[in-house]
């Protein structure tokens, strides 16, 4: 009997089944069930995506999200047929009204039996409740009914926590011992994801021989071989099929090289992962500690908070406010509000699981690890799309592929003209001239001439090369092709906190009432010698200690508030110090350990610095008050709310009834109107609060702001235990009904049941963080390459003002001698308009303006807008459209004016954002110098934007949660390693210190990128392209011998202009590099017009001018006058005569040709040194010694003149490719043409150095 009631309660009656499916079905056809979420319909940043990937695995993610969903419906159709077979066998075994009442009280006794309920308790229960309106499925779903868990994929979320625990052998309290982690560790394995398999390098390498130029060179080697045989019969050139042997070598040496530094470029961006490794706070062995998130096993009890990333599968067994967003894997934009109790069988969608790499974006919990590694839900969904992800078109490869294109198009023009001139003029005028299979070759040497084989390697080598350096200046990138972004950036939008400053807050004084304070002890010599004279005068340090007997209760209070309000905590850490930075930290190495051992106190800087002060300088024993007064509410800090509450019950020092201490803390702005007394100077008496009162601490806020203190302000109620719980029972009554909670305001603030009003003022700390000795000058390096700072913090204004002028971003020279702008918002009662005052010094009005609507378009990255879909494009226009793709950016803004920059500075309070118009936001962000101060983290969002609506490039910083979607929407996103996950996974780039001056060398990582390129195009171009175009065509046009054979021609494309090609992308940074302004996108490309009237119409002419003379004079030197060359086509050697025989002719020839490739070897090492340097003097710059020094310019010279003299004077390459010895004197004059060119340049640079604004100066490149 007792198994039927049990698998009848499984089943239950006919009518839940019918309520069962009606919920199933409508959540079929989604990823989620909308019934299970307890989320409320609002708008979220947290869009799909929220995270950013790396380039070649945007594609996966959306895959992974598909077999999520494919997942869950599979369950849930599997769960629902299970459940129909149930109901079919039991539908005339439905339990009577009694028998329910009975099961559901035995469950109850149960219940209560485990948490040591008075019986009492039951029948009130019960009798409370009325079971007809009881939920069948509710009652199934609770985890104390469903024992039977066979027909389930997993039971992970239904069995009680009690067996889950036992299951893996944990402890809830203590954690896993030592002993079952190692067998854990046998058992289950690492915490990590199999590594997709790895792209077979076999496949890598094929892919790199038909790939980019090496497919027209295949092109051109096929016609090689055709034109040996057949088109060479009946006497074959062995030449030629040289020439094709040549060719193939050539492909498969570029794709070797490319394969190895595409190899090496993965190896390198697999270690930046290995970085940045993911930690988890875990307790073992009782121990609350640190440690990489690899080392997790099923049972680990971890503890969640906001901004991590769930480091594996976990059923949460606490949880405060938890909010996780998911749409990594589900591409759902809410965060899922998790529970502790199952809410779907389909574990894929109960809320009583987190999965592996979700983002906690609110509240903090506490899970008991149940998958790790490959058996995660995310490890499974891989597996279904392994192996499936593109790749992303960046600009850098947009940059090529229109590069590409111009050779591609500038190759085929010139050999249809050869065509064309031989079809209709040559072959008919000029009959024997030039044969078909001469025509041939000629086609397949324009090709290899106009292809700079040597750009493909170049790109990916400097790449390599730059991400090297700025690994050493502690910057990560997760995309190389990410660094060119920096070339283009205008505007850094920067933190203060931990990025301007050190991060290392220390608190200095504490004050209450109006005159009380207490100066904290400064041991520290670096903290006395930060205190400026003018803090001094503010801040007396012989004012008494805490060793007074007379201590007012307001200071007291101050210091509990300090202990209880506080998530700072002590953690062993048994991390290497690579992966300790994700949270503030101060370590101590214990004596009995060893070096990798740490106690740390972890948690917010703010609270780290209280947690310190009472523990070191008041000698409180912080965790044993706490343990005294015990934590019963909370609600953590965000940057919304900009403070923090806590609950505690107070330790009862008589037989009086138990009281609750709420303690607020947050900036004093926020949280002086929550007040309505306060305490006194000396008194315990609290005192109503009043405007002087509130004046007061606004006067001492600001005074302590001036000097560059953060100050932090704490307010406090009690109230009995008593009232405090029937408080809390009415919010939870409220709020179990959804028409209380659809009435309050979207403003309104969720306390969970905390009051919001009715406190007592205490007093407030004055923090410092000392500035970072290195930003300053890193503001002016910035201020000097045209790029503006602004910065965007959380802090009260006077405070962001004075941190501002000590690191230069409001200067002496602009906003301190000029003045600082700011404006007021008021209304205009008579005529009903909102009006803004623009002063400037506070004093002196600059304009009112009427304040007007914003237009600017709300298009958060990563949200994907759903519009009306269109008809399809026809197909030749969606090609055309795709081809288009590769060349631009679709997405890129369009071309707009950019704002008049004005020489003044601007501070601007978030509260007032919201009031801002087109107008406005002009003003505001035409200022040279800008601090924003009380923003929130969508305020910031806001600031980005509209920077990028005025065609700025920003680049801005962020390490909180709420960081993520303006780190997202920026241009170039920089997370901090010591910030949280979520702002990790968002940013382009990671900070591994923290530190400003980082941006800035990156910045210049990315010119020196951009720069390098340019000069190996500009290298490549005279020599590898013009001067061997130009032979051919003048061959063809005006009847001379060809000048340069294929054979040399090729060999010079391929081998001496590859290496010198490859030492330039090694070079350093010019002394001018960070004085310029930046790029502008939709103006500065790679290859511009500037760049080709440099490369071909001077430097390509001087060149080929060159090597024509030499070749002349030879040719003089053999009785051969330059009368007897020109216009003679067929006839050369015979009309006009020449006292010569074919065959002296011929050698002749062959020697000419050799001297014009000697003669274009020596231009080109010239043209190296000439282009090392776009502005810079050479003798500033020089590649032998200094801080230039670039050693592999004399290897590349070295090489490229050793394969000139073997081609040239190896026999075998003289019998088969019919090349000559070179008479010296004949190349003599290319080295006086080499060296004007270089005193050609030299003056060129120092006109563009002296006239900035002249026509040459427009037209360098």
């Amino acid at each position: 009997m007792d198994k039927v009631e049990h698998k009848h309660t499984f089943s239950d009656s006919i009518a839940a089944q019918r309520i069962y499916q009606q919920k199933l079905s409508s959540s079929a056809p989604a990823s989620t069930n909308a019934g299970r979420r307890y989320n409320k319909a609002r708008s979220s940043l947290y869009a799909s995506g929220a995270t950013r990937v790396d380039a070649n695995t945007i594609d996966t993610m959306q895959q992974d999200r598909i077999a999520w969903q494919t997942l869950s419906q599979y369950l849930s159709l599997r769960l629902m047929q299970r459940r129909r077979s149930d109901s079919a066998s039991y539908t005339n075994r439905a339990l009577s009204l009694e028998e329910r009442h009975t099961r559901y009280a035995r469950t109850l006794s149960d219940k209560t039996n485990r948490l040591k309920v008075p019986p009492a308790a039951i029948s009130d229960e019960i009798s409370e409740r009325s079971f007809k309106s009881i939920d069948p499925v509710t009652l199934e779903l609770d985890n104390e009914n469903i024992e039977d868990t066979s027909k389930l994929e997993t039971d992970v979320h239904v069995i009680p926590l009690e067996r889950l625990v036992e299951r893996f052998n944990s402890n809830l309290t203590t954690g896993l011992t030592d002993d079952v982690v190692a067998h854990h560790h046998a058992t289950y394995g690492k915490n990590k994801l199999t590594p997709s398999s790895p792209p077979s390098l076999i496949w890598m390498f094929i892919k790199q021989l038909i790939i980019g130029f090496n497919s027209v060179l295949w092109l051109a080697t096929l016609f090689a071989f055709l034109s040996y045989k057949p088109f060479g019969d009946p006497d074959p050139d062995v030449a030629n099929l040289a020439l094709a042997g040549i060719l193939v070598f050539v492909i498969v040496f570029n794709a070797l090289f490319n394969f190895y530094q595409e190899v090496k470029s993965m190896k390198i961006v697999a270690s930046f992962s290995k970085m940045q490794p993911s930690i988890a706070t875990v307790k073992r062995n009782g121990i609350e500690m640190q440690l990489n998130a690899e080392e997790l096993v099923p049972g680990d009890v971890i503890y969640i908070r906001l901004g991590d990333k769930i480091p594996a599968d976990c059923r949460l067994i606490s949880c405060d406010d938890l909010q996780v967003d998911t749409s990594q894997l589900t591409g759902e934009s809410v965060p899922i509000t998790c529970t502790v109790k199952c809410t779907d069988l389909n574990f894929m969608e109960t809320t009583n699981l987190v999965f592996y790499s979700s983002l906690v974006v609110q509240g903090s919990g506490v899970g008991i690890v149940v998958n790790i590694g490959d058996a995660t839900v995310l490890g499974q969904v891989g597996q279904m799309t392994r192996g499936s992800g593109g790749s992303e078109v960046t600009g850098l490869h947009r940059e090529i592929n229109r590069f590409v294109v111009f050779i591609i198009l500038a190759a085929f023009t010139c050999v249809v003209l050869l065509w064309i001139t031989w079809a209709a003029w040559l072959n008919i005028s000029q009959t024997g001239y030039i044969s078909v299979n001469g025509n041939v070759i000629n086609s397949i040497g324009m090709v290899v001439c106009f292809i700079p084989e040597g750009l493909p390697a170049a790109v990916t080598l400097v790449l390599t090369i730059v991400a090297k350096r700025m690994y050493k200046q502690k910057v990560m990138v997760k995309s190389l092709v990410t660094i060119e972004v920096f070339n283009y950036v205008s505007v850094i939008a920067t933190d203060k906190t931990g990025t301007l400053t050190m991060n290392q807050m220390s608190i200095t004084a504490l004050l209450w009432g109006t005159l009380g304070e207490f100066m904290v002890p400064i041991h520290s010599e670096y903290e006395q010698a930060i205190t400026s004279k003018q803090e001094q005068g503010m801040i007396d340090r012989k004012r008494p200690s805490l060793t007074s007997t007379d201590v007012a209760s307001a200071l007291k209070d101050l210091i509990l508030g300090a202990c209880l309000c506080n998530n700072a905590t002590k953690q062993s850490c048994i991390t290497s110090s690579s992966g300790d930075a994700n949270h503030n930290s101060e370590a101590n190495t214990d004596d009995d350990e060893t070096s990798s051992k740490l106690t740390q106190v972890i948690g917010d800087a703010a609270d780290v610095a209280l947690y310190n002060m009472c523990n070191e300088k008041c000698s409180v024993n912080i965790e044993q008050v706490k343990k005294m007064n015990p934590r019963i509410n909370s609600v953590p800090f965000n940057s919304k709310n900009k403070f923090m509450i806590t609950a505690n019950l107070l330790a009862q020092t008589s037989n009086d009834n138990e009281m609750v201490l709420i303690t607020l803390k947050g900036a004093p702005d926020f949280i002086l109107s929550r007040c309505s007394t306060y305490k006194d100077d000396s008194d315990d008496e609290m005192l109503p609060m009043t405007d002087e009162f509130r004046a007061t601490v606004q006067e001492r806020q600001e005074r302590l702001g001036e000097s560059g203190y953060r100050v932090i302000a704490m307010i406090q109620q009690k109230m009995s235990k008593q009232q405090y719980d029937m408080m809390i029972e009415a919010y939870k009554t409220n709020k179990s009904y959804p028409q209380s909670t659809e009435q309050l305001s979207p403003d309104e603030l969720d306390l969970n049941g905390l009051p919001s009003k009715d406190y007592c003022f205490v007093g407030m700390f004055a923090l410092l963080d000392p500035a970072r000795p290195e930003v300053p000058e890193a503001v002016l390096k910035a201020r000097s390459a045209h790029i503006r700072v602004c910065m965007v913090t959380g802090d009260h204004p006077t405070t962001a003002a004075t941190i501002a002028k000590k690191v230069n971003i409001l200067s002496k020279e602009i906003s301190i001698e000029n003045g600082i702008d700011s404006f007021r918002i008021e209304d205009d009662n008579e005529t009903q308009e909102t009006l803004a005052h623009f002063v400037r010094n506070t004093h002196t009005l600059l304009e009112s303006h009427i304040v007007g609507e914003l237009t600017t378009t709300i298009d958060v990255k990563g949200i994907k807008s759903i519009s009306v879909s269109k008809k399809k494009a026809n197909i030749f226009k969606r090609l055309w459209n795709g081809f288009l793709f590769y060349l631009r950016d679709p997405n890129q803004v369009k071309h707009v004016k950019k704002l008049d920059i004005i020489p003044y500075g601007v501070v601007v309070t978030g509260s007032d954002i919201h009031s801002m118009d087109d107008h406005m936001w002009d003003w505001v962000l035409s200022h040279k110098e800008i601090v924003f101060a009380r923003t929130s983290p969508e305020q910031k969002l806001r600031i980005v934007m509209e920077f990028s609506k005025r065609g700025e490039v920003i680049a801005v910083t962020g390490d909180g949660t709420n960081d993520a979607p303006a780190l997202k929407q920026a241009d170039l996103g920089v997370a901090m390693a010591a910030g949280t996950e979520v702002a990790k996974e968002a940013g382009d780039m990671i900070l591994l210190d923290n530190n400003f001056s980082s941006i800035i060398t990156a910045i210049e990582m990315g010119r020196l990128l951009s720069d390098n390129l340019k000069k190996v195009a500009i290298y490549l171009l005279p020599g590898g392209t013009w001067s061997e175009v130009i032979p051919v065509l003048v061959s063809t046009w005006m009847g001379i011998p060809l000048s340069l054979s294929l054979f040399l021609g090729v060999v010079f494309c391929m081998f001496n202009d590859i290496v010198n090609s490859l030492a330039m992308v090694s070079e350093t940074a010019e002394q001018d590099i960070m004085s310029r302004p930046p790029a502008i996108r939709h103006k500065n490309h790679l290859v511009d017009w500037k760049l080709l009237v440099h490369a071909y119409l001077i430097m390509g002419n001087i060149e080929c001018f060159t090597a024509f003379f030499c070749f002349f004079w030879y040719y003089a030197s053999q009785d051969i006058p330059v009368s007897s060359i020109f216009f003679t086509y067929a006839n050369y050697g015979t009309n006009p005569p020449i006292n010569k025989t074919r065959d002296e002719l011929t050698s002749i020839l062959q020697t000419g040709q050799s001297i014009y490739y000697v003669a274009l070897c020596i231009m080109q090492m010239f043209n190296l040194i000439s282009t090392r340097t776009r502005y810079v003097s050479f003798f500033k710059h020089n590649p032998l010694f200094g801080k230039a020094r670039n050693l592999t310019i004399c290897i590349g010279v070295v090489f490229s003149s050793s394969v000139g003299l073997l081609i040239t004077l190896v026999p075998w390459f003289n019998s088969v490719f019919k090349t000559k010895p070179v008479p010296v004197k004949y190349i003599c004059p290319a080295l006086g043409f080499g060296l004007g060119l270089f005193i050609f340049d030299e003056v060129r640079k120092f006109l563009v150095r002296r006239y900035p604004k002249s026509c040459l100066a427009k037209m360098a490149w």
